[in-house]
């Protein structure tokens, strides 16, 4: 089989901006990419994957990942998306694949990645330190909790830029909200939530762990997670006025090897 590898890492990296620069459909083509990075991750061996990755596409390995997790896990994000998301998801199917490897072939690539891909490339959420699991219900009295992970630096709330073509957001920020949001996808698919999203109220502590710019506003940073979070984001909660959080708490914790912020969500009754 010939593969164009100048054409593939150019499609590969063409729908990594499609991420960045199309919110609304973003899932769609993380999804579409993370077909693709399937389908390539099986022509390497693990070393020669990660020094791939690396040499020819503009993201990190832990946002291809995502991108792979998204691919694989595809049916249960989307009916965790179409129930509690109003987002047409249907311009998937309408986005062109660039297949490489034969359909007899296909059958063995999620075999091949649950024996192989996982030794290569860590998973997001460190769970050993950070659990992205419901807690028992007696860790809070008839309280339901939530917690999710995010790695890395946040990047602050910026303010939208508003020029003679339109008003758009920074693309720094805007390429962190995509990341993010795909990142809050995953773990909800994996939570397996007996809980009604959007959450219409809730009691919400949120820890910067470990490298974060500490000349960064508080409120922008947090903002930034709470935006992650809403209806125009992630969809986990309805807004970020005060009738729907009645209770914000943010720490900084500095002296922690993993960078990234730690959400908890404390489902409160409606009032």
């Amino acid at each position: 089989m010939l593969i164009n590898w100048q054409d593939l890492i150019a499609e590969i990296n063409f729908k990594h901006r499609q991420c960045q620069n199309e919110p609304m459909n973003a899932m769609a083509f993380a999804y579409s990419l993370g077909q693709l990075l399937l389908e390539t991750q099986a022509l390497f061996s693990p070393t020669e994957w990660q020094s791939w990755l690396k040499k020819n596409c503009n993201f990190s390995e832990s946002c291809a990942e995502t991108y792979l997790q998204i691919a694989k896990n595809w049916p249960s994000f989307r009916t965790q998306l179409d129930a509690y998301r109003k987002v047409d998801l249907s311009a998937m199917e309408n986005i062109p694949q660039m297949p490489l490897i034969s359909s007899e072939s296909q059958d063995n690539v999620e075999e091949y990645l649950n024996t192989e891909a996982n030794q290569m490339i860590p998973l997001l959420n460190n769970t050993e330190n950070f659990p992205t699991s419901v807690p028992d219900s007696s860790e809070s009295e008839n309280a339901t909790m939530i917690n999710f992970y995010l790695p890395g630096k946040v990047v602050p709330k910026a303010r939208p830029r508003v020029t003679t073509n339109g008003t758009y957001l920074p693309p720094r920020y805007r390429a962190w909200r995509n990341q993010a949001e795909v990142e809050i996808y995953r773990q909800v698919s994996e939570l397996n939530l007996e809980v009604n999203l959007p959450i219409q109220r809730a009691a919400i502590s949120i820890s910067f762990c470990g490298k974060h710019r500490t000349n960064s506003d508080l409120d922008n940073l947090a903002g930034a997670c709470l935006d992650a979070l809403t209806l125009n984001g992630a969809g986990v909660l309805q807004d970020d006025r005060l009738s729907c959080i009645p209770k914000l708490t943010i720490e900084y914790i500095p002296n922690v090897k993993e960078t990234g912020v730690q959400i908890k969500i404390e489902i409160l009754p409606v009032r």
